[in-house]
């Protein structure tokens, strides 16, 4: 089933990485920093072991067992400070998507949410996640760079490595995009080249 988004939602989600990569100077088809990002928006990262001495059982929980249900949360200071706290024991490549993650729902200004609601279960907002995840993919691998990556026939290993990020994610990024099926419909039309005399 596809996601719907809003309309307007996704061109408005390009536009922004693509705004927030030329501040940063970066074009579509470089790696973006996402520390970097964080920095130039003045939102601050933390990690779970910065946290320690606050509230010691919270990491101690999440450095355990529970490693693995915790990547990133935006913490609410006040009505216009944010700040990311980030899971320290995940991959980087997860860390990373998981800032761009936080930092999506702070450049959308989604609402924050209680992290648990009255029956001791996780709040979820389907429509937030779903716009935050969106717009971590456009920050992380802009459309135009997952096309030129495709008529480049690269794999997702090869746009993984170009861009930091998992291989799972750019396997997501080139399909939702549709990137590879975009170069290969051009492929069918390009004219053959002559051969050179």
């Amino acid at each position: 089933m596809a996601i719907q988004f809003r309309r307007g939602f996704k061109a408005e989600a390009e536009r922004i990485a693509l705004e927030l990569r030329a501040e940063l100077g970066l074009g579509a088809h470089r790696r973006l920093d996402p520390a970097a990002l964080a920095d130039h928006l003045c939102i601050p990262i933390l990690n779970l072991h910065d946290l320690e001495g606050a509230v010691p059982k919270a990491v101690q929980h999440f450095a355990g067992r529970a490693r693995s249900i915790f990547s990133a949360v935006t913490i609410h200071v006040s009505r216009y400070r944010r700040a990311i706290v980030t899971n320290p024991f995940h991959a980087p490549t997860r860390q990373m998507s998981s800032v761009c993650h936080e930092v999506s729902h702070i450049l959308l200004e989604h609402d924050g949410e209680a992290p648990l609601n009255i029956n001791g279960g996780r709040c979820w907002n389907g429509v937030q996640e779903r716009e935050a995840d969106w717009l971590a993919g456009c920050l992380l691998i802009p459309n135009d760079a997952t096309h030129a990556a495709a008529r480049a026939a690269r794999s997702d290993d090869e746009v993984a490595q170009i861009f930091g990020v998992s291989r799972a994610l750019a396997a997501w990024r080139m399909n939702v995009t549709g990137a590879r099926i975009r170069a290969s419909r051009l492929a069918r039309f390009q004219p053959p080249r002559r051969a050179s005399r």
